[in-house]
């Protein structure tokens, strides 16, 4: 008996075994009939136990002489950052497939290829089971696909509209200057050196989203309740126990409790939810916690505004929560939806309502958080930029008062000049997610790509991943110069030659942008069949336009963000606040002290920031990842706020 159990336990890691070698075997054959390269992975880079061991493993792996090995690199998650463009350079083409016994991706950094896949929506839909984490309270427009996601989308997209962007512009101006007056407390003219201006930022955008897409006012601490800039008051018509606070059978507060869950989400992405109660691991049951917390809040939002509608009660705003229960069918009369609507299509139920709020939660603050706290990295780095930028502020809104800025006037003023090249610059070197997923569904017919004037045909079954961050390095789509230092490039073995890795918000400028621009119209980012909402371009028609498919931080077509205006909103009005009267500089204590540096001359300045400087872009390299979107993770960068004038050093023009 003892020997068949023994027999049976090594009969089942050799069944794995066969049975990966002969599904790769497959997956080769299918790979060598689409007649692109392809490299072959000895498993997934998805693999679980790989995603688990690899952290413990990979400091002995990387010992051996396997760790420059093509195979090997892509065997990381988030290859696309650490590789860039490199990947498609050592192939010397735009298009590969990586191979493994699980399946096969096919994967590009060509424009024109990234063009046709966007267009084709039938043929290249999203894989939804990539997206089923985002499903914990219910589907939602971002996790599904065909009629169900046209439902989706046709019933969340009404609030994205000019009316409501102007409500974020407002309420960005008035929490980017209570978050900048929190940076200097009793300073004058510099800041003490801050370490938590990228969860600043988070809590910037997620105060914003709530407060303009739920009616949730959230302050920064000691700040109280301001108006809006330009007079404007808050959307929300009543005033609940403030949402920083624990009230009512809760344990965390609103904020706390989303904060937590995000924070451990990938918790909830291993472990079933009803096992993850009894685990006895902390982290595990802080996740569970933040999970059952949000969830008490998302239903107290849903069922408030079930009765705001039942009461008749009219909410100013983008009232996000009140738009889902309307297209859900809901009336003031709360005994019934509206009988036309649901015989017209079916309504979205009470978790897909609670879906929709956490997921335009959730991608609505990241998104715009990342863009604000890496622009005001970039432009710390790069000193010049920065204050070509605030001259570029002074011209737009010269002495006026952040009380008298104005959205008709202003926003497109920024959008079109160097405050949206360098928001279009840092969505170019760090979009919001690396690639973006498509494929070939299973049961699908294969489908055919012209790549370099050939057709090759794709096979059901195959994964696709649009390089965001390749493509918006690769050189056959966008002019590039020769790099501002060879000796020390920025990235070790991507566009080396080139000053592609580099942040340059000018080359966005029409002064100096190249004769690269394309006739796409913001028109044409949609088929004909596409909603007609004010969701934007991925950048003004005023400043350097790159081919089609060559830039897609929101994406392309019509799956292309719903919230994309929404962010570019948040972020341009917050980098106007922070910017107009203030500068921002990286921290320089593991350096110099302060003492010393006012001793320094310019040189020795110049010096020591360009120390600073290397190791941040040492880091950025090193320590970013992606969970949602694309963080440094597990280091925290220093900043230093100061009055303009009052730089120490405004001559580091690196």
């Amino acid at each position: 008996m003892v020997s068949l159990v023994l027999w049976a336990l090594l009969a089942l890691p050799l069944t794995y075994f066969l049975n990966s070698l002969w599904c790769l075997r497959r997956n080769i054959l299918a790979a060598k009939a689409t007649g692109l390269p392809y490299v072959v992975l000895p498993w997934s880079n998805l693999n679980l136990p790989w995603l688990i061991l690899r952290p413990i493993l990979l400091p002995y792996l990387n010992k051996l002489p396997i760790r420059d090995a093509l195979w090997f690199r892509l065997l990381s998650v988030d290859w696309p950052w650490h590789q860039q463009y490199a990947v498609f350079q050592q192939l010397r083409c735009d298009n590969f497939l990586y191979v493994s016994p699980s399946y096969n991706y096919f994967n590009t950094a060509d424009a024109a290829v990234i063009d046709q896949i966007t267009k084709r929506r039938h043929d290249f839909p999203k894989p939804t089971e990539v997206y089923r984490s985002l499903d914990i309270y219910g589907q939602n427009v971002v996790s599904t696909e065909g009629n169900l996601w046209k439902h989706h989308r046709k019933t969340v997209s009404p609030p994205f509209n000019e009316k409501n962007n102007r409500m974020v512009w407002y309420e960005s101006l008035r929490q980017a200057h209570s978050m900048v007056n929190g940076w200097m407390s009793d300073q004058t003219e510099s800041s003490a050196t801050i370490y938590t201006v990228a969860d600043d930022c988070m809590k910037l955008s997620l105060y914003v989203i709530s407060c303009a897409g739920f009616g949730v006012n959230l302050d920064w601490p000691g700040q109280g309740e301001q108006p809006l800039a330009n007079g404007h008051a808050s959307s929300s018509t009543e005033k609940p126990p403030k949402a920083s606070e624990v009230s009512g059978d809760h344990t965390l507060s609103y904020v706390d409790a989303l904060q937590s869950l995000l924070h451990n989400m990938l918790w909830i992405f291993i472990f079933p939810l009803f096992l993850m109660k009894w685990l006895p691991f902390s982290g595990i049951k802080r996740s569970y916690t933040s999970y059952i917390e949000w969830g008490k809040h998302l239903r107290e939002l849903f069922d408030n505004k079930k009765d705001d509608i039942a009461a008749g009660k009219a909410q100013e705003g983008m009232d996000l929560m009140g738009f889902l229960c309307k297209g859900a069918g809901m009336t003031s009369d709360p005994t019934r939806v509206d009988s036309e609507k649901s015989r017209a299509k079916p309504v979205l139920s009470d978790t897909e309502i609670m879906g929709n709020a956490f997921v335009f939660l959730l991608a609505g603050h990241e998104t715009a958080a990342n863009s604000i706290h890496f622009s005001c990295l970039y432009l710390a780095m790069h000193p010049s930029s920065q204050r070509r930028l605030q001259k570029s502020l002074d011209r737009i809104f010269a002495s006026r008062p952040i009380s008298e800025w104005e959205y008709e006037r202003d926003f497109n003023a920024l959008f079109s000049t160097m405050a949206g090249a360098v928001l279009a610059e840092e969505l170019r070197l760090i979009p919001p997610v690396p690639a973006i997923p498509k494929c070939v569904p299973r049961n699908a017919s294969p489908q055919t790509l012209v790549i370099d004037n050939k057709k090759h045909t794709l096979p059901p079954a195959t994964y696709i991943n649009l390089v965001s961050l390749a493509a918006h390095r690769n050189p056959k789509s966008w002019p590039a110069g020769p790099p501002s230092d060879p000796k020390n490039p920025v990235h070790p073995i991507s566009n080396t030659d080139n000053d592609l890795e580099e942040f340059k918000p000018e080359r966005w400028l029409r002064e100096s942008a190249h004769t690269c621009d394309s006739p796409s119209s913001e028109k044409d980012m949609y088929t004909e069949d596409a909603p007609n909402t004010a969701t934007g371009t991925n950048s003004s028609h005023a400043l350097h336009r790159p081919p089609r498919g060559a830039y897609i931080p929101f994406s392309e077509g019509y799956r292309a963000c719903l919230g994309r205006r929404f962010a570019q909103v948040e972020v341009l009005a917050a980098l106007a606040v922070i910017f107009k009267d203030y500068s921002i500089e990286l921290g320089v204590e593991k350096y110099a002290s302060d003492e010393e540096v006012e001793k320094m001359g310019r040189e020795e300045r110049r010096e020591v920031y360009g120390m600073a400087v290397r190791d941040m872009r040492v880091l950025m390299r090193e320590k970013m990842g992606m969970l949602f979107t694309m963080q440094i993770r597990g280091a925290n960068v220093g900043f230093r706020v100061v009055k303009r004038g009052k730089e120490r050093f405004a001559d580091a023009y690196l």
